[in-house]
């Protein structure tokens, strides 16, 4: 995979610079013994299940090694912080790197070959994890996988054969089947970018190998986006597959629809199965591939939690110690049951309770393919909002499939040229 050049444009969001206090945002501050201090900023909720855990290692780490460690975490600001912190060449001593640990930070990451933990990354992640020389820059500690979450009670309802989904033709019918018997057919989070996500995923999957390419190369077509992405979601649009309430909606409001029964399928990572599971125990939930024009996939990659360390840290030994700390069975499972998500190390294991079916089904029997996030690899930094903005306008109805793709390719070539 090729490594994009960081946006000239950084050197605007530096001048304007968040001044991210380390006590700010859930941070854990203490006086620093001997200069033996870390800071750490991580893309992670404030107040979340995964922090507690994160903070109990932490804890640890310092009476281990009689270090400080000034922790950070952010989720909505996390990317635009990092950004200015690149552009001023001040990243943190160790950090969250969300999917771009090759693509988009590995200037700034110390190459990690040589930690006893590299052996243990499972073979489906070393096409993301690894780049074209052979590094690796972060600690995949979540293996993040995406397809469509879904409610099996609901599908046996109205008679759906769930290993039956395997095309979009099929999809679509079982889609159609569902608005007839009153469910909502896909339940997508519209006001926390779910669209985004959607479209994302769809696009992973839907074109050749020749045709990614183009893309990677500096060529958008906007008639084969069209054809591939948002015709299909205006299609689904036009059909009323989508939830009533998708504007207002986020992940939560997912979770809880298909833990009622009120939709069918849904579009979300897997903590929101956790989400629905607390709503409702009893629910029959899971996630399944999606349709494939020559068979089912999955998305996924390098999750929000890979860990890499600053190649520039005046605390670099330090640092990798921490990382391999986090990479401990013991504690790297601690931090993914508060995730229910599933190991980037094949040595951490990890039971997902009701989850754990699906993970064994499609992830782990190795039958089906695992693609990478679509605008990870194949479009330019920065196309996330325009892929979110496009996609939305459709599904809301207030923009044509035509005239989304022209804006998709408009914001390509835009970014391409910088």
């Amino acid at each position: 995979m090729k490594h994009r050049k960081i946006s000239a444009g950084l050197a605007v969001l530096a001048s304007t610079s968040l001044m991210l206090a380390a006590c700010s945002n859930g941070a854990d501050t203490k006086n620093a013994a001997d200069g033996h201090e870390l800071d750490v900023f991580l893309s992670m909720p404030n107040g979340s299940p995964q922090e507690s855990a994160m903070k109990e290692i932490i804890a640890d780490f310092e009476e281990q090694e009689n270090a400080t460690i000034n922790l950070v975490t952010a989720t909505a600001t996390y990317e635009d912080d990092m950004k200015v912190k690149m552009a001023s060449d001040s990243v943190p001593d160790v950090f969250t790197t969300h999917g771009w640990s090759v693509l988009r930070y590995a200037p700034f990451l110390e190459p990690l070959d040589n930690e006893p933990w590299v052996k243990d990354v499972k073979p489906g992640l070393k096409d993301v994890m690894f780049d074209a020389d052979g590094h690796i820059y972060a600690l995949p500690l979540e293996y993040s996988t995406y397809g469509f979450l879904v409610n099996k009670d609901v599908l046996k309802e109205v008679g759906i054969d769930v290993d039956a989904l395997s095309t979009w033709e099929a999809f679509d019918s079982a889609l159609q089947n569902l608005k007839d018997n009153g469910k909502v057919p896909l339940a997508v989070a519209g006001k926390e970018g779910g669209s985004g996500n959607l479209a994302n995923f769809i696009a992973s999957g839907q074109f050749s190998q020749e045709e990614n390419e183009s893309f990677q190369q500096g060529e958008f077509n906007s008639a084969l986006w069209q054809k591939g992405v948002t015709d299909r979601l205006e299609r689904w649009q036009k059909n009323g597959w989508f939830n009533p309430d998708y504007s207002s909606a986020g992940i939560d409001d997912v979770a809880r629809q298909l833990a009622d029964g009120t939709a069918a399928f849904g579009v979300g990572d897997t903590s929101a199965l956790t989400t629905a599971l607390e709503y409702n125990a009893d629910a029959d939930l899971g996630f399944i591939p999606l349709p494939g024009a020559d068979q089912p996939y999955l998305v996924g990659g390098e999750g929000n939690n890979a860990y890499g360390v600053s190649k520039n840290s005046e605390q670099k030994e330090l640092a990798i110690k921490f990382v391999n700390f986090i990479a401990e069975p013991d504690n790297a499972k601690a931090i993914l049951s508060a995730l229910s998500a599933d190991s980037g190390l094949n040595n951490v294991k990890v039971d997902l309770g009701k989850i754990q079916p699906s993970v064994d089904k499609y992830v782990t029997s190795g039958d089906f393919p695992t693609k990478p996030f679509f605008d990870r690899v194949y479009l330019p930094n920065g196309m996330w909002s325009t892929l979110v903005k496009s996609s939305d306008g459709v599904i809301t109805g207030q923009m044509s499939s035509a005239d989304a793709a022209k804006q998709m390719a408009d914001q390509y070539g835009t970014l391409s040229q910088k």
